[in-house]
């Protein structure tokens, strides 16, 4: 069975290729100016707390300007996961939303049942063990909500 079929897989590798072009697009054309001076830096004004007064000292514009473009691919990725989630999940469900917020009650048995796999699993790294996994778990104890 594939995880993502094809039609997905290209709408997730558009989606990405549209996202990194966008955020390089954006960073290329930035420019950041070398300071003339420590005076001459510390008169200009940013809203947004841009003035790095000791970066601008002893690193080169084009080094600040690939540190901003990873802080901001990293700000951003995110969300382009929880898109890529999304696009996924269309191929088995009607309704797919992002940053939906849900409400349920779940039992305090739920509660414990997690408290004990989260055990088992830290026990079998602890001990070198192989990990426990879905196909292997018998005697569960469902989960209810509710």
């Amino acid at each position: 069975m594939v995880a993502i079929n094809s039609k997905t897989r290209a709408a997730i590798k558009g989606y990405l290729e549209g996202f990194i072009k966008g955020l390089i697009d954006e960073y290329k054309g930035r420019e950041i100016l070398k300071p003339v001076s420590a005076r001459e830096y510390l008169s200009r004004y940013s809203s947004n707390g841009e003035l790095k007064p000791f970066q601008a000292a002893i690193i080169p514009p084009e080094l600040i300007r690939i540190n901003q473009f990873e802080r901001g691919l990293s700000t951003r990725l995110g969300n382009s996961l929880e898109e890529c989630a999304r696009l996924i999940a269309l191929e088995h469900h009607q309704d797919v939303r992002r940053g939906y917020d849900i409400e349920a009650k779940v039992s305090n048995s739920a509660f414990a049942e997690v408290e004990i796999q989260k055990q088992n699993y830290e026990s079998a790294v602890n001990k070198k063990q192989e990990k426990p996994n879905l196909r292997q778990w018998k005697g569960h104890v469902p989960l209810q909500i509710g």
